[in-house]
């Protein structure tokens, strides 16, 4: 340990224009020890409201915890599963949640959590999470002190769980590929948004744009982050210059809050892009 705060996350990436981050250009990191364990970090957007990220592990390894690195944070954080099977572990509540490719896993503030791959393929998560705030990540967690009992299941229900029966208290919920709560949003141009969690600190939602689709012009009062999850999709943003972004898969865009933007798929095939905006939503 040292009096300087080790990062969690690579320093100075902020956002405060609209901006194309194509897949090629994402600022890597590592985070970890050795104690910890390390992982493979990707940045696909960041302002001190929203953060958007990946990372990738590979079959067998975890990480968890060590006195520099302590995933105890206060900011709210969704977890969708982009490849493989990812094994999302909280240390105090003993919970366990299986996540396979189009699953969103949402955890709230003050929520220990510790990751596995226990599949039989390289796992990749897309990661959001509000604030991206020194305060709230680094000198959040150093602060908090080293967990002394680890649960490594849930306890209360050993012994005493059927299938469909209650899982007892969670602080984590998992919502399942095409489980989302949906709406229309558009008159003339109607896009469909579905939520997958939307909170007053967190929303996340997927979008799936058809051959020749169009969204109306809008904006969002809260900063948002977009990656494109399948096929082409473009972006219409007439405050920027180029004002005209093609996204495939892997590539992210970040729009400030009262940014005007428009989505188009000019393509022949299906487009599907993910979204985190916060502190709200509307």
């Amino acid at each position: 340990m040292t009096d300087e705060l080790v990062p969690q996350g690579p320093r100075g990436i902020a956002y405060d224009q609209p901006t194309l981050i194509p897949a090629a250009r994402a600022t890597r990191f590592l985070w970890g020890d050795a104690r910890a364990g390390y992982v493979s970090d990707w940045i696909h957007g960041s302002s001190p409201d929203i953060h958007m990220m990946s990372f990738e592990m590979s079959p067998g390894q975890r990480f968890g915890n060590s006195p520099d690195f302590k995933t105890f944070y206060k900011a709210a954080e969704t977890y969708h599963c982009l490849k493989g099977e990812f094994t999302f572990h909280c240390p105090e509540t003993g919970e366990v949640h299986v996540l396979r490719q189009g699953d969103t896993l949402y955890f709230p503030p003050d929520t220990w959590h510790w990751g596995y791959n226990f599949g039989a393929e390289t796992c990749r998560i897309l990661e959001s999470l509000t604030p991206r705030t020194e305060d709230a990540l680094e000198a959040y967690a150093v602060r908090q002190p080293m967990l002394t009992e680890v649960r490594h299941g849930p306890l209360p229900q050993i012994g005493a769980f059927t299938p469909g029966g209650p899982r007892g208290t969670q602080r984590a919920t998992v919502t399942r590929a095409g489980e989302c709560l949906h709406e229309i949003v558009g008159v003339a141009r109607p896009m469909r948004v579905g939520l997958v969690c939307s909170t007053d600190m967190l929303t996340t939602a997927i979008v799936d744009l058809h051959p020749g689709q169009q969204s109306e012009e809008f904006a969002l009062p809260n900063d948002q982050v977009l990656y494109c999850l399948e096929g082409r999709m473009n972006v219409h943003v007439p405050e920027a210059a180029p004002n005209w972004w093609e996204l495939g898969p892997g590539d992210a865009a970040f729009i400030p809050r009262g940014c005007r933007h428009a989505f188009f798929n000019t393509s022949d095939g299906m487009a599907r892009f993910l979204f985190s905006t916060a502190p709200g939503y509307r």
